[in-house]
């Protein structure tokens, strides 16, 4: 039987009513347009990129993401993803540690508790059907006031958790005026980005005004700032569809002279978050405020979007359960000196029957 198959039918066993996404597309978009906050976790369009993009290192791979029941009605939404990466069959939420079920606010305390309950059972016993890999959930902030509150999916893992630990969200308030957000600003970064402004023109390319040949353009100077080719031809397509279904844009940046590209941005966005997803710069303009402008232009464009927050990735540290490397430590440091505020996600690793 297939992971999918089996994996449904583990499902069942624990007692979980639900609706695959697979072979579902349009009813869980329909159920995610409903959420009072939209993550951009659970939206489509990131799930179906990151299961393209885990697809070249897998030799198996499957959505197992559900819509959840309860008493046959709709309740919420859980994304769901398994991997046979080297012979070891994982289950993760799009490569990463098992994102918390997300519930309609009509659903009641006592359906949410006992979904949990069953949910955590269900990764608990994944063994029984054939996931030998390491399996973590994590707990992170969530709705518009991106609140930190250990909820019922966060008490019921940490009963079977064997570590615990804390990484570090960096996020952009988008309700606060533009002076309020440049005030959170890293003291540098001001004249940086006024410097930059003086250089650099920018254009903003969204549902409407992107085109193929401007979408290559990008694709390959990503090649040539990068000395190789990073990911596969299908997880640039699907980056495409996402700015013309109007969930991304795309920002590039010119000189003000000679109009020669030196550096790019794409941010994909649902109705209330965006993201910063990939970007690319003239590695001989390293020392310039590239990124800066790119930065403030993008935190610009999601204020005339009405988002909520804008997510720009993690803060890591040299003492992270996983140590990062010292690039990688940079580039946080360097998106932190945009954020408004830091907020905490638990990661728990679970015991296995």
């Amino acid at each position: 039987m297939s992971i999918f198959v089996d994996f449904c039918e583990h499902l069942k066993s624990n007692g979980i009513e639900f609706i695959p996404r697979h072979g579902n597309d349009e009813a869980w978009n329909q159920q995610f347009a409903r959420l009072s906050h939209q993550p951009i976790e659970y939206s489509a369009q990131t799930i179906d990129y990151q299961h393209e993009y885990m697809s070249e290192n897998s030799n198996q791979l499957a959505d197992l993401s559900i819509i959840i029941l309860s008493g046959g009605r709709i309740s919420g939404l859980w994304v769901l993803t398994a991997a046979d990466i080297d012979n070891q069959l994982t289950l993760t939420s799009c490569g990463k540690s098992i994102l918390a079920p997300i519930f309609f606010d009509s659903c009641t305390r006592k359906s949410r508790k006992r979904f949990c309950s069953a949910a955590i059972k269900v990764i608990n016993t994944a063994s029984k059907i054939g996931f030998n890999g390491p399996l973590s959930i994590q707990q992170g902030p969530f709705g518009n006031k991106k609140d930190v509150v250990l909820t019922e999916w966060y008490k019921q893992a940490i009963q079977l958790s064997t570590s615990i630990s804390i990484k570090h969200e960096l996020y952009v308030d988008l309700s606060l005026s533009a002076d309020e957000i440049r005030s959170f600003y890293r003291k540098s970064y001001k004249p940086f980005i006024n410097k930059g402004l003086r250089e650099w023109n920018y254009d903003i390319y969204e549902e409407g005004n992107i085109d193929k040949k401007k979408w290559m353009e990008f694709k390959d100077f990503h090649k040539k700032v990068s000395g190789r080719i990073t990911r596969n031809n299908l997880t640039w397509d699907k980056q495409y569809q996402m700015i013309n279904l109007g969930q991304a844009f795309l920002i590039t940046l010119h000189g003000t002279r000679d109009n020669k590209l030196v550096g790019c941005g794409f941010f994909q966005h649902t109705r209330d978050e965006g993201m910063y997803a990939v970007a690319a710069y003239e590695r001989s303009l390293f020392n310039k405020p590239l990124g800066h402008v790119v930065q403030q232009a993008a935190i610009e464009h999601m204020k005339t979007l009405g988002l909520k927050w804008y997510k720009l990735g993690d803060r890591l540290y040299i003492n992270d359960s996983i140590p990062p490397s010292k690039k990688e430590i940079d580039i946080s440091i360097f998106k932190e000196g945009f954020s408004t505020n830091m907020i905490p996600r638990f990661e728990l690793k679970l015991s296995t029957v």
